[in-house]
């Protein structure tokens, strides 16, 4: 009665709703990989049977040094040494199959997980680590590709083991099987306690490590920061505390698990003893052989060893679930739509020659948690045009960009693009290949010049690489470089000034060839006279694109058509005087 009750309780919290959503999300790659996974299983199994074979033929060969089946010493001597060497080739299959097989899954599942993650909504996406995706891709994926290729066979494997033993000693003496499974009572009843804390214990590591990985990637991905303020002996105390972190988990598992094998290995010892006792005393009423003597202890040990793996599996499932469930998380996270790709590619077409137009009609935008960013506010910008956005830092320029870019999705509104005097579509994942964004960070990517340009329009020549350089005035460094375009970037362009970063990321922008150009603050760490020259010469080599450009600097402002003030929930149009305002910091 007790036992209902507690498995109505669980489908209550639905706890089993969850365990057969992860099942399921498992099962897609068993039935991927079922032939591979079948042969692996008869490998273990085989190797299982092999193992028992090999005591029951113990039995017959210490009866015949003994001198009681002496006659047919060299044949079971030959048949224990196949069954040996049978196990060692077995195992090697094994071990190669396996490997080949879960290799083959977490490639599958990290490429599956990679791509949706690539894929996801960026709103929801940006409020995880990325630490903690990189250990999601990583670790558990690894962990749920082992759970896949071993649970089926491990069971197989086990209950045959199991039963083939529980047979062998029932035909031989049932008295001996009893007093073999004499400690099943105790090992399932601390089992069931051992089950939910095992969920505690893995949980807690998991997200530990995801933690400790997010940790580790931001402190060497910002060392100069650290450096240049003098945070590095904070860090090192940080790191340590992370550590006594994981050892203090660490601890406190093993703590649990000490207890629980006290209890499992005093029980074994003890239905050791007893089946160990049992089968001597049979031996001195001489109702067996010595041979008999060695079969029942090792089957007895093999009988113990199989219950505990049977009773070890609902465990080993649950770590695989929990690991199902990190990565589901992620994975169940909306997609990006991409919507109307036909019109857009139509639009892009058109925009050669007639350039695109954006518009921002009764748009507001909150993020999930703070007061609204904007709220009705209207924009438009039409090609050929220079539109400037000011505002105070934190009132909504870099989420305007990223509304245009369909990372983020108004609330109510609609920003819409299209080609003048046609249909318009509203602003989507799909028509971000009208854009081309230059974030204020100048991110560059570890490689040569030449392929952080390039990988954007993977089809462009040397000759439209060189010339996007000299658009924006880069090529005056980069011809003077050792190895030219071919010189290695390093890893967040460290190789290079702010400056140098910031027209190697224009140059990049430009060889997209969109007809709308997002520039973050992209000109902020160059002169005035090579900014103006640069914005001067993307005007003169596109007419038609549309440039929409955050800045805060006279030099800039002064090009633009038209400029907007993002401040306090509202996008306005102001004009020269209040433009010198808000540069001078009168309002």
């Amino acid at each position: 009665m007790n036992k209902m009750k507690h498995i109505v309780k669980r489908i209550k919290e639905g706890r089993l709703k969850e365990l057969l959503t992860q099942l399921t999300w498992l099962s897609v790659y068993v039935r991927k990989y079922w032939y591979l996974i079948a042969l692996y299983t008869f490998l273990m199994t085989s190797g299982s049977l092999l193992s028992l074979g090999s005591t029951v033929v113990s039995k017959d060969l210490v009866d015949a040094v003994t001198g009681q089946n002496a006659k047919d010493i060299l044949f079971i001597v030959s048949l224990y040494v196949s069954t040996g060497i049978g196990q060692i080739f077995i195992n090697v299959i094994k071990t190669r199959l396996s490997l080949r097989v879960q290799l083959r899954i977490i490639t599958e599942i990290r490429e599956d997980v990679f791509k949706q993650i690539m894929q996801t909504d960026w709103e929801y996406l940006s409020e995880y680590r990325t630490g903690d995706l990189l250990y999601r891709i990583n670790g558990d994926a690894g962990m749920v590709a082992n759970s896949i290729l071993t649970f089926i066979p491990t069971v197989i494997s086990v209950f045959i083991s199991f039963f083939s033993a529980f047979w062998i000693m029932i035909q031989n003496d049932p008295m001996m099987a009893v007093i073999a499974l004499i400690g099943a009572p105790i090992t399932l009843f601390t089992s069931r306690y051992s089950m939910r804390k095992m969920r505690e214990f893995t949980k807690k590591n998991q997200d530990f490590s995801s933690n400790k990985m997010a940790f580790d990637q931001e402190t060497f991905q910002n060392l100069q920061m650290i450096k240049a303020f003098g945070l590095v002996n904070h860090f090192i105390d940080s790191f340590h505390d992370v550590q006594q972190e994981s050892i203090n988990i660490s601890m406190a598992q093993n703590k649990y698990q000490s207890f629980t094998s006290i209890i499992t290995s005093l029980v074994g010892q003890f239905v050791g003893y007893a089946c160990y006792g049992y089968a001597l005393f049979r031996l001195w009423q001489g109702a067996i052989s010595y041979g008999t003597l060695t079969m029942f202890i090792g089957m007895a040990a093999s009988l113990r060893t199989s219950f505990s793996s049977i009773v070890n599996i609902i465990p080993s499932l649950i770590r695989a679930c929990i690991n199902a469930e990190r990565i589901m998380e992620i994975v169940q996270l909306p997609r990006e739509q991409e919507e109307d790709d036909e019109h857009v590619q139509y639009i892009l077409d058109q925009s050669k020659k007639l350039g695109v137009e954006i518009r921002m009609k009764d748009v507001s935008f909150w993020y999930k948690e703070g007061k609204p960013v904007y709220e009705h506010t209207n924009f438009y910008a039409k090609p050929g045009e220079i539109i400037g956005l000011i505002g105070p830092s934190g009132q909504g320029k870099t989420t305007t960009l990223n509304l245009l870019l369909g990372l983020f999705h108004p609330r109510e509104g609609m920003i819409s693009i299209g080609n003048p005097d046609s249909d318009f579509i509203p602003v989507s994942s799909a028509t971000r290949c009208l854009f081309s964004y230059i974030p204020q960070g100048n991110i560059m990517f570890s490689g040569t010049i030449e392929s952080n340009i390039a990988m954007v329009n993977e089809q462009a020549s040397e000759e439209e690489i060189i010339q996007v350089l000299k658009t924006a005035c880069a090529w005056e460094f980069v011809k003077d470089l050792k190895d030219g375009m071919h010189t290695q970037v390093r890893e967040l362009g460290r190789r290079f000034s702010e400056g140098q970063k910031q027209r190697l990321s224009i140059a990049r922008a430009l060889l997209a060839k969109t007809p709308v150009l997002l520039l973050d603050e992209a000109t902020s760490a160059l002169d005035m006279v090579t900014e103006r020259k640069v914005l001067q010469n993307i005007l003169k080599k596109e007419p038609l694109q549309t440039i929409i450009v955050t800045a805060h600097r006279p030099s800039v402002l002064s090009m633009c058509t038209r400029v907007y003030k993002i401040q306090d929930g509202r996008i306005d149009e102001v004009n020269e005087e209040e433009i010198d305002k808000f540069l001078n910091g009168i309002e």
